[in-house]
């Protein structure tokens, strides 16, 4: 596209469209209008329209899709129905930013791909791993080789987001529209960001647990039964040569610093050094290099540079924004400078694809209690 305004339109007006998506979409307005949201419900379409001033709402998101003015959409749907919105969305000719899984199979996700790639139209997925500041730093220094060979990688995300039995059932508590549970809704994040960074996983074993298996109704009414992973931890092998373990559970106390349980922490080792980063620390990284520092027990406090802070091209302020919820506002600029051809740095569906692939892997591993090779 030329530098003509981009016409979006929002489908599934939920938590995180709200939180994330529009907030994003509205800090270009120079680059982008949104015309229209669709939801299940109209009541529910119109609220979201009004409190964000959008000027049309559907309840069919089809007929969101045919209007001819639409260029590009942002899909947040429950994740079983991603995949026939995202084929549907290019088929229409529009550009696509959708939350991840890109699919609750990898064969859905490669039949989504695979309508992208012949669509010609920009495909990215929400993986907002890749723009949090401190990981922006991770991957620079290990693509200038500052920690020599990477061989371990170990990331952990801990939350309390379903520790309580009284918390109400949601889709995410379902297979039939969450798929792999918190493999899928927090591993696919880590997966994609371990590929970005160390490259492809070629092995993986692991196990899985469901701690409470009936919830109340969202009305509050009678017990529901349950059947998503709320934990999961799997130990993988990269094709580089690398190892890795991952260690996901959203039904647990523990440590917090966002103002509930709510821990992530990802760690790389190599040959010349390491570093550690958390999520309640996203402008800084712990790093040790060299083996004087690694003999000694010594390591650094080491601030994200200035030019890594934001998206290039962002125009947010990281100095004043919310620094646990600023950096997931530049996935909608990438996106924008992708659909105007300004930058080709951006997770794209086979992204996506290859994320659930391994999503399967794991599962299938689980399943048989046994290593499973993606090579073959």
């Amino acid at each position: 596209m030329g530098q003509e305004k981009i016409r979006v339109g929002v489908i599934g007006p939920g938590r995180i469209a709200g939180m994330v998506h529009l907030p994003s979409l509205k800090l270009c307005p120079e680059r982008c209008e949104v015309l229209a949201v669709a939801s299940r419900t109209e009541e529910k379409a119109r609220a979201f329209a009004t409190q964000w001033g959008i000027p049309r709402l559907y309840s069919d998101w089809k007929a969101l899709l045919a209007g001819p003015d639409i260029d590009a959409v942002v899909l947040c749907p429950p994740s079983g129905l991603t995949a026939n919105m995202a084929k549907a969305a290019v088929a229409a000719g529009k550009h696509v930013l959708c939350e991840k899984p890109l699919g609750l199979t990898y064969a859905d996700a490669r039949e989504v791909e695979a309508a992208a790639v012949a669509s010609a139209r920009i495909h990215m997925v929400a993986f907002t791993f890749r723009f949090v500041p401190a990981l922006r730093y991770l991957k620079r220094l290990v693509t200038e080789g500052h920690f020599g060979e990477i061989r371990h990688w170990r990331m952990s995300y801990f939350t309390d987001f379903m520790l309580d039995p009284a918390t109400p059932v949601a889709w995410r508590n379902q297979r039939a529209q969450a798929g792999a549970g918190i493999l899928a809704d927090m591993g696919s994040h880590g997966i994609d960001f371990a590929r970005y960074l160390l490259g492809d996983i070629v092995a993986v074993s692991g196990t899985s647990r469901l701690y409470v298996r009936d919830r109340p109704s969202a009305a509050g009414g009678a017990l529901v039964p349950v059947d998503a992973d709320d934990a999961c931890a799997f130990a993988v092998e990269f094709a580089s040569g690398a190892i890795g373990t991952f260690d996901f559970n959203r039904a647990v106390a523990g440590r917090g610093g966002t103002g509930r349980a709510n821990y992530q922490c990802i760690e790389i080792h190599g040959t010349g050094g390491a570093a550690v980063y958390e999520l309640i620390h996203p402008f800084e990284l712990q790093i040790s290099l060299g083996p004087a520092m690694t003999r000694t027990q010594q390591w650094a406090r080491a601030e994200v540079p200035l030019d890594l802070r934001k998206y290039p091209g962002s125009p947010r302020n990281p100095l004043v924004d919310d620094p646990l919820l600023g950096y997931k506002l530049d996935q909608g600029v990438a996106f924008l400078r992708a659909v105007r051809g300004e930058t080709q740095e951006y997770p794209t569906f086979h992204d996506g694809a290859e994320a659930q692939r391994v999503v399967d892997a794991v599962e299938e591993a689980v399943r048989e209690r046994r290593w499973i090779d993606l090579r073959t």
